[in-house]
Formats: C-alpha cells, structure tokens, sequence
C-alpha cells in the first residue's frame, strides 16, 4: 500500500520527490527527508571479514537513530534498510542473520530490541547467540575502553549455530571492534561469515580508505 505521509516528518511523502521515487511508489520517506540519506555502498574488510556498509552515519540518520530507539518512535522500523531489503533478501538467501546484542536493562527500557525489529521484512532466518554483560554503549567509550569489548560481549553457552553461512547484522559502526569481537566468538563456525551495518561512521570510513581496505559496494540500488 502506499504511503501518503513520510514516516519521519509527517509531511505528505510526494514532497521533493524525485522522478524516480514518484514512480516506484514505495518510498517511506518524503522526497525530502530521503535526499539526507548518504549512500556509501562500500564493502571493507576487517581481518578477513568482508564488512558491507549501506549509509554514511550523519547528523540525518544520528537523529534518526535516536528518534527510534530512545523516541521510541517504532513506525520508523521499516525506513532503515528499505531501499534495500531486497537486495539483502535476495543476495543473502542462504545466509542466517546474526544479531548483535543489547543489554537487558536497554531492552527491557524499550521494550524491543532495534535491529531485530529494523528487519522486520527481512526473509532470512534470524539467531541472537550472544549477550552483554553490562550496559556498554560502544560510541561512548574512549578509545581504550572500546578495545575492551571483548569482556563485554559474550557467547550464550550451548548455542548450536546453524548449519548455514552467517550474516552479522548491526545498525551503527563506530570503530568495527564490536563486529570484530562477534566475529571471533564465531570463529569455531566453518561456513562463511559476512557482515552488514546500516551505516558507519565517517571517521571510521576514512580510515578503510586509507588502508586501501574499500571495496566495490554491494547495492547496486544504491
């Protein structure tokens, strides 16, 4: 069905619209708000982990973020990864996703756990096999502390992965230790493991470039 009002602003969804957008007739957002959305595109490597990323993480999609998860502003669960959830369907098919954990006074706080609801519409078979041991929000902490994650991230005991490759699923990437420390707690895995974040941080970005770690980007949507 199509939307007659943008998700976020509540304007009419027509508003700046492109050509394009006018004519799929699926959009989530306004024309407006869509334009603030930075697509990157870009798949980098950490270790031997092939990282896709969507979105640049600015000012637009912050505020976002945080009009969902702390708004508790839950209609905007479907914007996130729309524009391509195709793709993730299609070219994932056979992958499991795996979700990165929250604490359990964040999700009891909320009342919801954001990426597993982000992939409402995602076709793939969902596994959450890892928990916090204490409220540690990553972007907060110094640089030290963030290598630390290690101790903050646990494999739930007696988990039985599934015999499929895995996609590792987060919304924000700040740094790519919390990623990298899921990662090495499936290391025992022997299928392929991947990864995909909503967006990154630029900073983060910047550096993959500098390493020459960029590679051709997934989303030919995008």
């Amino acid at each position: 069905m199509k939307e007659q009002w943008c998700r976020l602003c509540m304007e009419d969804i027509t508003k700046k619209q492109t050509l394009f957008e006018f004519i799929r007739q699926d959009s989530l957002l306004c024309g407006a708000c869509h334009a603030q959305l930075e697509a990157l595109n870009k798949t980098v490597k950490l270790g031997d982990l092939p990282l896709h990323i969507a979105y640049v993480y600015n000012d637009f999609l912050e505020n976002m973020i945080f009009q969902y998860k702390e708004g508790l502003d839950t209609a905007l669960r479907d914007v996130f990864f729309h524009d391509i959830m195709k793709k993730i369907n299609d070219k994932f098919r056979h992958y499991t996703v795996v979700l990165l954990p929250s604490s359990n006074e964040k999700t009891a706080e909320r009342g919801f756990l954001p990426v597993k609801e982000m992939l409402h519409d995602c076709q793939l078979h969902t596994i959450e096999p890892f928990y916090k041991t204490c409220n540690h929000k990553q972007s907060l902490q110094s640089f030290a502390n963030r290598r630390s994650i290690s101790q903050v991230i646990k494999k739930k005991p007696n988990v039985e992965l599934p015999k499929t490759k895995l996609l590792l699923v987060d919304d924000v990437v700040t740094s790519g230790n919390t990623i990298r420390c899921a990662y090495d707690l499936l290391k025992e895995h022997t299928y392929k493991i991947e990864a995909l974040t909503l967006c990154a941080n630029p900073r983060f970005v910047e550096s993959c470039d500098k390493k020459d770690l960029k590679r051709k980007g997934m989303f030919s949507i995008l």
